[in-house]
Parts: structure tokens; C-alpha cells; sequence
């Protein structure tokens, strides 16, 4: 029994016999194992690249205290008293010269916001003598651990 299919002449129990079609059951498990290796190569990546960006948040973190800290003794040096308020780090018009110590607020990378803890000084009346350090408010726990310390979170940096 053949029959014409488009010019040709084609017997139907051919088709089963044809090696071709053994191989068409399995491009559908191959697809589905190739999207499970993707997958998880991904999710390695996406591990790999947040622990990434985090570090780089910390180097950030670090240069942005040590630029408050040094402003504040810089300022400290020329005052002989501690700054009152960050913004008194922007512009020093007390002197003759106008004097910058910071160039601008810097956010807190951790957080995003310019929202620093301030670790101020009270004379011996009570009254607020300045800023004599600035923390990070994250209570994110840090990768790296700075050496001489025994810190548990961006607080204590």
C-alpha cells in the first residue's frame, strides 16, 4: 500500500522503521537538562556577583569614615574644637579663607542614605562639645574583618 504524498511515493510502515524518528524523543529531555545547567550556573553567577558588589559597598564604606575622620581631625586641628554638626565640614567661613574639609555629605553605601551615627562629645555640663566619629547605622554583618578588631556588624566599623 503506497500512497503519493508531494510528488513521492511513501509506504507508511517505513516511517517506523525510519532511524530518524528514534532521535526525536530526545531533544525534549536534552533541551530540559540544558535549562536545568543554565539554571544553576546562573544562580552560582548571581552568588558570586552579590558577594561581589558587597565587598565593593564595604571598600566604599571604608574610604567614606576615613574621609569623615580625617575631615573632623583636620578641622579639629584648625579649631581646636570638634565640628558641631556635619555641615560645619562643608564650608569653614570662621577664617579669612574659606576652608572645605569635605567635599559633600557621602551616603552611607550600605544603607543609601545619608543617615550617619554620630558619636558625639559632652563637656562636663552636659552640653554637646561636637562629632568626634561617625558610624554606619547597617546592622548588616560584614565579610571582612578589619584587623585588631573583634566587629559583628557595619556599627562597629
Amino acid at each position: 500500500m503506497e500512497r503519493e504524498v508531494q510528488g513521492q511515493f511513501r509506504n507508511p510502515q517505513s516511517a517506523i522503521r525510519n532511524p530518524q524518528s528514534k532521535a526525536r524523543g530526545t531533544i525534549y529531555p536534552l533541551l530540559l537538562i540544558s535549562i536545568m545547567v543554565v539554571g544553576v550556573a546562573t544562580a552560582a553567577v548571581a552568588e558570586l556577583w552579590s558577594t561581589q558588589v558587597k565587598r565593593e559597598k564595604e571598600e566604599e564604606l571604608l574610604f567614606r569614615l576615613g574621609e569623615f575622620r580625617r575631615a573632623i581631625i583636620r578641622y579639629r586641628a584648625d579649631h581646636n574644637r570638634l565640628p558641631k554638626e556635619l555641615g560645619d565640614l562643608l564650608m569653614d567661613r570662621t577664617q579669612m579663607q574659606t576652608r572645605r574639609y569635605l567635599r559633600r555629605i557621602y551616603t552611607d553605601p550600605m544603607t543609601g542614605k545619608a543617615d550617619w551615627e554620630l558619636k558625639l562629645l559632652a563637656d562636663r555640663t552636659g552640653a554637646i562639645a561636637g562629632i568626634q566619629d561617625v558610624h554606619s547605622r547597617s546592622p548588616g554583618k560584614p565579610l571582612r574583618q578589619l584587623p585588631g578588631t573583634n566587629v559583628e556588624t557595619y556599627k562597629d566599623w
